[in-house]
């Protein structure tokens, strides 16, 4: 009975936490949060929805704040899918940052995701040309996926990036 009771509270709480976001009442839903946060046993998932009260909120710079925070604890707890999602919505909210992408290649690599990891590199490689990054973050991401495939063994995907740079990027093969 009682463990109904405290679900029961917690969906309340939830359920006001979503009306002070719809009322725009900032500091009344942080509080609220904080308090909840404390019911979240995954603190990478707790980051993540406090960077979503922020970026609802508008507060970008806190909000990527978290959102890297996030992501960062789901890689180090090898919670890949989780990871990507986070550096995926991170990728929508600024693309032409650099790091974002690259770590999302390097994660949809460890993920064995072949064909995200060039559909990736195929929007690295627009930035590149459009000088939205330089030579060298387009230079280190390449080693970074080689390195993954190869530290991980992973032969075959090795080789099917190797031939995908030396197709889309030629001026970058080896």
């Amino acid at each position: 009975m009682q463990a109904k009771e405290k679900n029961g509270a917690s969906s309340i709480a939830w359920f006001k936490l979503a009306q002070f976001v719809t009322t725009k009442e900032k500091e009344k839903a942080l509080g609220l949060y904080k308090l909840l946060s404390y019911s979240i046993d995954n603190k990478a998932y707790s980051l993540q929805v406090e960077a979503d009260l922020f970026l609802a909120f508008e507060d970008y710079e806190v909000a990527m704040t978290k959102y890297q925070q996030a992501a960062l604890l789901y890689k180090k707890e090898k919670n890949l899918v989780l990871a990507a999602s986070v550096y995926e919505h991170l990728t929508t909210l600024q693309p032409e940052n650099p790091h974002f992408l690259s770590t999302l290649i390097e994660v949809y690599a460890r993920l064995e995701w072949e064909e995200k990891v060039e559909e990736r590199f195929n929007k690295l490689i627009e930035n590149y040309k459009n000088n939205k990054i330089n030579k060298d973050v387009l230079l280190n991401t390449i080693d970074q996926i080689r390195n993954v495939f190869a530290d991980e063994n992973k032969e075959s995907s090795l080789k099917k990036f190797v031939a995908f740079v030396n197709i889309k990027a030629p001026e970058f093969a080896t």
